[in-house]
């Protein structure tokens, strides 16, 4: 089982007729969605509104097959982000985070990864940077990255993260705990404006990873391992947009290197190859190429 943590939000998609069309997306959310349709066994770790919004959520959940053991209900409103969609397909966004659920995790209980049950703990997203929930997170993961891999995405929204310097700090910090780390060019540039992905790439595998893996949009992507360095194009699609893309790109990799069995502590050298690695590479391809055909998270 892969245990997911972080937000759940509602993003508000542009419509015909200038109009906002709400959908149920949320990077964390999107990833344990993703994996539990196509039959990973997923927990989502986290907390869900008590207005309509959080019920659409809840029933996202269900639908999709999701556990939801530590999925907390609560009565505060659910997290709303506002998509402005660019030329290039991209989404800019807004959110509205400020009391809301997603982040509200003082006193939780979080589960203890066993790894006769758990093959991986994943995190990242808004619920990684934003108090309290931050600080809990974190706390979590160095307990459970002794016992299980660990996958960060940080998905970097400075809109509502901060500070650019103090951002880094954090994802630096974060990456360091991580087994595994997913992170699109687009994020690096925030965070490195300036600086060439192979030199942050490296960089970050100093720090404590296995793997790290950019994605580049419409160029593919790439895996950087200390023994080697794999490229995957990208497959052709009509787009819609690329909102979520990430998100299926993310569930991809986990979901594939999960069910093929190399998800486990004592099995990472797997991941030195490079045919290990190019398989899961291609598969999560195909996921993200899927994403953008579709409008918002898939």
């Amino acid at each position: 089982m892969i245990l997911v943590a972080g937000e759940n939000v509602i993003d508000l998609v542009p419509a015909p007729g200038d109009q906002l069309r709400p959908t149920c997306g949320g990077g964390p959310a999107n990833i344990a969605v993703a994996l539990a349709r196509r039959g990973v066994p997923t927990a989502l770790v986290g907390s869900v509104g008590g207005d309509h919004f959080g019920r659409r959520i809840w029933r996202r959940h269900i639908a999709a097959g999701v556990r939801r053991d530590w999925l907390h209900r609560t009565d505060l409103p659910s997290t709303l982000g506002l998509a402005v969609v660019r030329e290039d397909g991209r989404a800019d966004y807004d959110y509205w985070t400020t009391g809301t659920a997603d982040f509200a995790w003082e006193g939780r209980a979080l589960p203890k990864p066993d790894p006769a049950r758990v093959d991986l703990v994943h995190f990242g997203s808004l619920a990684a940077y934003l108090e309290p929930s931050a600080r809990a997170i974190e706390h979590w993961v160095n307990r459970a990255r002794r016992s299980v891999p660990v996958s960060f995405d940080p998905n970097i929204r400075l809109s509502a993260m901060g500070e650019a310097a103090k951002v880094r700090e954090r994802t630096e910090r974060l990456v360091g705990l991580s087994t595994l780390v997913r992170v699109s060019e687009r994020d690096l540039a925030q965070l490195y404006p300036g600086t060439a992905v192979d030199a942050i790439a490296r960089e970050w595998l100093e720090a404590g990873p296995e793997l790290v893996v950019v994605t580049l949009g419409d160029a593919g992507s790439v895996a950087f391992h200390r023994g080697h360095v794999t490229e995957m194009a990208a497959p052709r699609v009509d787009l819609v947009d690329a909102i979520g893309a990430g998100d299926a790109f993310t569930s991809g990799l986990l979901g594939w290197l999960t069910s093929a069995g190399w998800m486990r502590r004592d099995r990472l050298g797997a991941w030195g190859n490079r045919t290990v690695v190019a398989a899961a590479l291609r598969y999560a391809s195909q996921l993200a190429g899927h994403a953008c055909t579709v409008p918002g998270a898939p």
